[in-house]
């Protein structure tokens, strides 16, 4: 099963409304908020991120208009990160197509802070070509991720 299917799939079971959209392909939080018709604030970027020394990966998931405080991230995770040396190995998705739910990826999540500024979150699914829009509480009550600061203002 595909993981798009997959987060459908446990969206459904667990009554999560949320509405699918199938796009041309985007790879960027900008062309996916243009392609959406929605403020890049509203996109759910998740980044695979990789421990320079365990080798661990974790999910970081925020706003698609914000960018990523590695020192932040190194002291939450105790060790300095970077991106994922192979995305794809790591998610099991090619880059651009990472969603923020890594308990489907199995990968431990954490969502900033600053996602709780959407009433609703768009994300791609799994797939360039697919997003899914659901409200935010939806997300942190299916995903249950730790809530962190981890985003440069």
């Amino acid at each position: 099963m595909s993981i798009y299917s997959t987060i459908c799939e446990k969206l459904t079971v667990a009554g999560i409304a949320y509405t699918t959209e199938h796009h041309a392909p985007v790879t960027t939080s900008e062309a996916a908020a243009v392609e959406r018709g929605v403020s890049m604030h509203e996109g759910a970027k998740a980044l695979a991120l990789e421990g320079q020394k365990s080798g661990k990966c974790w999910l970081f998931v925020m706003p698609g208009d914000l960018r990523l405080d590695t020192k932040k991230v190194a002291a939450i995770v105790g060790e300095r990160v970077s991106f994922a040396r192979d995305p794809e190995k790591a998610t099991g998705c090619v880059k651009g197509s990472v969603p923020p739910m890594g308990s489907v990826l199995g990968l431990e999540t954490y969502c900033d802070n600053r996602l709780a500024e959407n009433e609703m979150i768009h994300f791609n699914a799994g797939s360039l070509t697919d997003s899914i829009t659901m409200r935010y509480d939806d997300y942190i009550r299916i995903e249950n991720p730790k809530m962190v600061d981890v985003t440069i203002l």
